[in-house]
């Protein structure tokens, strides 16, 4: 199927604060992952409207980098929604599967760019990896950051990583997120909360 995903100043127009999606916006990101996996260019433009401010609040969550770095990472993840999205049973696959793109794209991303970086280094003063080293700290350290976050998530047992996903992947409220999992919001808060301090103890010793 060839679809045309909308160019970085169409995005532009787009809100770029909402996360959560609109009122029957599960149920219809279910849906549409069939039909989008039947190649139905209609059903992609859908699912890209209602999944853009998600995807790109995660980008932006994810590497903390400006506008122009999350919009070319969300294009990307929809040029692989669209080769690769299956049928979904539920919203909490979807949001699982959409996490992963998200993640591994803006990873790669930060690949290519630590890459381009050591070349632009390595041409300008011929010193090698010495100058590269120098030129492209922030871009290794946030590719680090986020290996260390997916090994982090990965690891949870099943019920803690859909607490991370579903409060910080779809900004879902506490007692939307305790619903998920059959707890309370204000256990969900207290287990989400536990999990962070823990991950904040570990960071202080993994990244010095």
């Amino acid at each position: 199927m060839t679809v045309a995903v909308p160019s970085q100043q169409e995005q532009r127009r787009a809100p770029l604060l909402a996360v959560s999606n609109p009122v029957g916006g599960e149920l219809e990101s279910v849906q549409l992952t069939a039909a989008i996996a039947r190649g139905d260019e209609g059903a992609f433009a859908e699912f890209y409207e209602l999944w853009f401010d998600r995807a790109f609040a995660m980008v932006r969550s994810l590497s903390r980098r400006d506008e122009s770095f999350c919009l070319d990472v969300v294009q990307d993840c929809m040029m692989k929604v669209v080769k690769s999205i299956r049928p979904m049973a539920n919203e909490k696959a979807v949001t699982a599967w959409m996490g992963k793109v998200v993640m591994n794209t803006a990873v790669d991303h930060l690949r290519k760019e630590k890459r381009r970086r050591q070349r632009e280094a390595e041409a300008q003063d011929g010193e090698g990896d010495s100058s590269g080293r120098e030129t492209v700290p922030q871009a290794l350290e946030d590719q680090e950051r986020l290996l260390w976050m997916q090994k982090m998530i990965a690891a949870l047992p099943e019920s803690d990583r859909e607490l991370i996903l579903q409060r910080f992947g779809s900004g879902k409220t506490l007692a939307a997120v305790g619903e998920e999992v059959g707890i309370s919001g204000n256990a969900a808060h207290g287990r989400i909360r536990r999990i962070l301090a823990r991950w904040r103890e570990t960071a202080k010793e993994y990244f010095s």
